[in-house]
């Protein structure tokens, strides 16, 4: 890989949004898992797309779907979280990875794989990325935040060359100048090679999290549809359809717990049909401590 197939940002939302604004037209569709990432819904709302979602299943996106939706339209791209996903926390398996890049050589659209969990992998082994299948038409993105600090603002793209700069000039049109600082501190930081131990840190002090949280849900919450990753950020759930879901994050505030409500998550369903929004539930456990995550779940429990 070259230094013309590469371009640092401010975050990887900026540069999502750099390339968004590069990608989408008037009429634009583009593709999501179900459910997906709100903020990257929300950008290429924001952008002018239709944003269509195609179903995920327990090994990440569902090629039947999308080989179904892409009969339809073609996107401008297919927006994937392949590792630990943002929300539902599943992970894209290789024999899907490769049928994507398959896809989007066959259609002619890029894929955007974002990657900001992809290290911290609490059990088994790592997939390849879609790139290393074929980069021809694979846009990757990832940041700093999860592995050093959400404030550093210091995200990475790697795509073909001319597609760095084409959004590069776009970046040079929108932004006066990047945090330099930042980037100078992060790639300080990485050439002294204390990245790798500190992302051993943080896998040491959220696996504890990552098992207690896989084990309240499956204790406290056993008719839940429950997706439990091998590493990440969150465990995920669809509550069963007759759990009582009113006002749940209203009732759920009054109990001391912070939920975020689902519909965000949700794109345009690709087949028309309904989706359970208001049943997912995204459950971080990062920020909490095992008897917190205990406590936690077994409230939720008492409110369904």
């Amino acid at each position: 890989m070259s230094e013309a197939e590469v371009l640092v940002g401010n975050g990887s939302l900026h540069l999502q949004d750099l390339l968004s604004a590069h990608l989408i037209r008037p009429g634009s569709v583009v593709f999501t898992e179900q459910p997906s990432y709100d903020r990257a819904i929300t950008t290429f709302r924001r952008r002018g797309a239709r944003v269509v979602g195609i179903p995920l299943e327990s090994d990440g996106i569902s090629v039947q779907h999308l080989e179904a939706a892409l009969k339809r339209d073609v996107p401008a791209f297919l927006y994937l979280v392949p590792d630990f996903q943002n929300p539902a926390g599943a992970t894209l398996s290789r024999e899907k990875r490769q049928r994507v890049v398959e896809l989007a050589n066959q259609y002619g659209f890029w894929v955007l794989e974002d990657i900001p969990y992809r290290k911290l992998r609490y059990q088994g082994q790592e997939h390849p990325l879609l790139r290393e299948f074929d980069a021809s038409r694979i846009i990757t993105l990832s940041s700093f935040s999860k592995l050093l600090s959400p404030g550093l603002r210091v995200g990475f793209m790697l795509a073909p060359a001319d597609l760095i700069k084409a959004v590069t000039k776009l970046e040079e049109d929108t932004v006066l100048s990047p945090v330099l600082p930042s980037q100078a501190a992060v790639a300080e930081y990485i050439r002294r090679g204390w990245l790798q131990p500190n992302i051993d840190q943080l896998k040491a002090l959220y696996r504890p999290r990552w098992e207690a949280m896989a084990n309240a849900v499956r204790s406290h919450l056993p008719g839940a549809q429950a997706f439990i990753p091998d590493g990440g950020f969150f465990v995920s759930v669809i509550l069963p359809e007759a759990a009582r879901t009113e006002n749940l994050m209203g009732r759920a505030k009054d109990h001391g717990l912070i939920l975020t409500p689902g519909a965000p998550f949700f794109a345009d369903p690709h087949d028309g049909k309904a989706v359970p929004s208001n049943r997912f539930l995204r459950l971080p456990f990062c920020a909490v401590t095992p008897a917190q995550i205990e406590e936690g779940v077994r409230r939720l429990a008492s409110l369904l």
